[in-house]
């Protein structure tokens, strides 16, 4: 964006009466007004008085710095401290959920005998990456068995829970519960968790595992390293001030105590992290001055520390207040020796110019007034650099909020994938496909029509809506788009409008996340209405035209071709909790430990060769 004209002085012409134009410069600019440089002009003007616009410049600078390197330092320490929050609740999150998956397994009719469910148990433990194993407790809180993965040596774990630990588990509503870290036998920290197993309002059974914490230490690690110069700058402590995450996992792992850190000594009130509550305080540290941030993790008795040495954190202060003071000293000398002439013709721009850089330091963007920006001089050269300044600076922001206002509101119909290629290329935005293999998924409700007569129709919307966001979750986090929704039915598309090797895989996936995840919503619509669904799924893999379809004024991003409606018709064969694959899905899975088994041939509808199709089992 071009910077805003020089305002033109207007002039009479003796001869014609009208405006004379402005002078240009080059590429049609307006040319700056001649006159003294500034140099010149404080050279003459220093011998009256130069000192009183020196020090209010000084002064504001200096607050204006101090202001600004004061939030500056704060918002970092915030933005850090949310990034360790959310990975820490992320992480514990993800946890609980493999341990909601792995009772599943234990407890879900129609798995087989105890042997088959431990052994679908090893084998989801060895896929997942910070669990090595976990022990079955009954009720009473005595260890029934332990399953891990083949190459894990035997744990150690205790054969009976403390009756603490059962009375906390009842308590938790179905939440997993946190014990605490400590060693593990190969020496590094893991955190020990226990997830109750409840049905009717009780506890059945319970799982207890250790979390290795290797992760999350790494980020407290990066984060330090990144962005306050040493990996012993961030951290997490529990409510006796001993390690729960650091950079040196020996240290985690010794669960070294903290209780004597400085920043400990300025919380007030309830100090036991169990209530949200944040501390920024200075202290000392080895001798030496730190200024740090406490915020605690709500819920879970944790609080993330931040720390820097006041030195690094005020540094440029030092300088920046020697040079002023410098300055300020030559100036009095002079003005002492020279007088108090003539101090009006600099103050003025000089005080506009820092009212516009108090206006630019609260956003807001008015720039620098005429007077400033006609002068000949330095000045005047500052003055209209600051406008273009301001101009720029505005036009981005509004830049940014429209794109984020458009992105936003894109989400809401569209993919993220799909977003992010209308938005950073618009010019894609016209009729037309290209050929690629996508794999097509359909899940359909069954016998939908029976129960939208049976239910009132808010209470079908809504549980459509449930249903759709946990299955559009679902499929995204497992590298899918959802191309449309078509009544009760979803129609998930991956390899466009970005391809995978393993998209066939991804799919597959997909719909066993879909049907586990369906157990826990029947549960809860069950509870809500009195009412379950089941999920009929298909899928298959295949050539198809993706792209925009539709007219220049209404067009949509989809796929289209043959492989979506043999999909279509896969879905329409299979039964209530089925997953029925094609045998092009089949093949593009290759060897990837999916079980597939053969469901024979079917004639599917419209298409006279017979189709091999095979099923993914419970």
């Amino acid at each position: 964006m071009a910077a805003n004209p020089v305002p033109v002085v207007e002039t009479r012409s003796a001869e014609r009466g009208t405006e004379a134009p402005p002078p240009t410069g080059e590429k049609g600019t307006p040319a700056a007004p001649r006159g003294l440089p500034l140099f010149t002009r404080l050279f003459l003007l220093i011998l009256l008085c130069a000192l009183p616009p020196l020090v209010g410049l000084g002064g504001t600078m200096m607050r204006i710095n101090v202001d600004t390197l004061q939030q500056m330092v704060l918002d970092l320490h915030r933005s850090i401290i949310g990034d360790v929050q959310r990975a820490v609740r992320n992480e514990l999150d993800r946890v609980e959920q493999d341990l909601e998956g792995l009772s599943l397994l234990l407890f879900a009719p129609g798995l087989g005998d105890d042997a088959t469910r431990y052994a679908l148990v090893g084998s989801r433990i060895a896929a997942l990456r910070d669990i090595d194993f976990v022990s079955l407790y009954a009720p009473s809180g005595q260890r029934v068995t332990t399953v891990k993965a083949e190459e894990v040596p035997e744990p150690r774990v205790v054969s009976r829970l403390g009756p603490a630990l059962l009375e906390a588990l009842r308590a938790s509503n179905g939440q997993m519960v946190v014990q605490g870290v400590r060693a593990s036998e190969q020496g590094g920290p893991v955190l020990e968790v226990l997830y109750p197993i409840v049905k009717d309002g009780s506890v059945r059974a319970i799982l207890g595992t250790q979390v290795k914490l290797g992760k999350l230490c790494a980020l407290m690690e990066d984060l330090g390293e990144k962005f306050l110069g040493s990996r012993e700058n961030v951290f997490v402590v529990d409510r006796e001030r001993r390690l729960v995450f650091h950079a040196d996992l020996a240290r985690v792992a010794a669960r070294e105590d903290l209780s004597r850190h400085g920043l400990f000594a300025a919380l007030s009130g309830d100090s036991s992290f169990d209530t949200d509550m944040v501390a920024i305080s200075d202290f000392h540290l080895d001798g030496q001055e730190m200024v740090g941030s406490l915020e605690a993790i709500s819920g879970r008795g944790w609080a993330v520390v931040v720390q820097r040495p006041r030195s690094v954190v005020y540094g440029s202060l030092s300088e920046m207040y020697a040079s002023i003071l410098a300055v300020l000293a030559l100036a009095a000398l002079v003005a002492l020796v020279v007088g108090l002439f003539g101090a009006r013709q600099l103050t003025r721009p000089i005080r506009d110019l820092v009212a516009a850089t108090r206006a630019l330091a609260e956003r807001t963007f008015r720039g620098v007034s005429e007077r400033v920006t006609r002068r000949g001089d330095e000045l005047g050269t500052l003055g209209r650099a600051f406008d273009s300044m301001a101009v720029t600076l505005e036009a981005k922001e509004r830049e940014v909020v429209t794109q984020t206002q458009v992105r936003a509101a894109l989400s809401r119909y569209l993919s993220p994938d799909v977003v992010d290629l209308v938005v950073s290329n618009p010019e894609q935005l016209r009729l037309g496909g290209e050929r690629r293999e996508v794999t097509i998924l359909f899940a359909d409700v069954v016998g939908f029509t029976k129960l939208s007569e049976s239910q009132p129709p808010e209470t079908i919307v809504a549980l459509l809506n449930e249903l759709f966001t946990f299955a559009t979750e679902i499929i995204q986090r497992r590298g899918g788009i959802i191309d449309k929704f078509i009544g009760d039915c979803v129609m998930a598309v991956w390899g466009s409008p970005q391809s995978h090797p393993d998209d066939a895989l991804r799919a597959v996936q997909a719909a066993e996340d879909l049907r586990r995840w369906l157990d826990v919503g029947n549960r809860r619509w069950r509870a809500r209405w009195g009412i379950e669904i089941q999920l009929a799924i298909g899928i298959h893999t295949g050539p198809a035209v993706a792209g925009n379809v539709g007219s220049e004024k209404r067009m949509e991003y989809t796929v289209i071709g043959d492989t979506v409606n043999v999909a279509a018709r896969i879905e329409s064969m299979a039964q209530p909790g089925q997953i029925l694959v094609s045998e092009a899905t089949r093949e593009r899975i290759g060897d990837s430990g999916v079980e597939l088994v053969p469901a024979g041939e079917r004639q599917l509808h419209g298409r006279t060769a017979a189709t091999r199709i095979f099923e993914v089992p419970l």
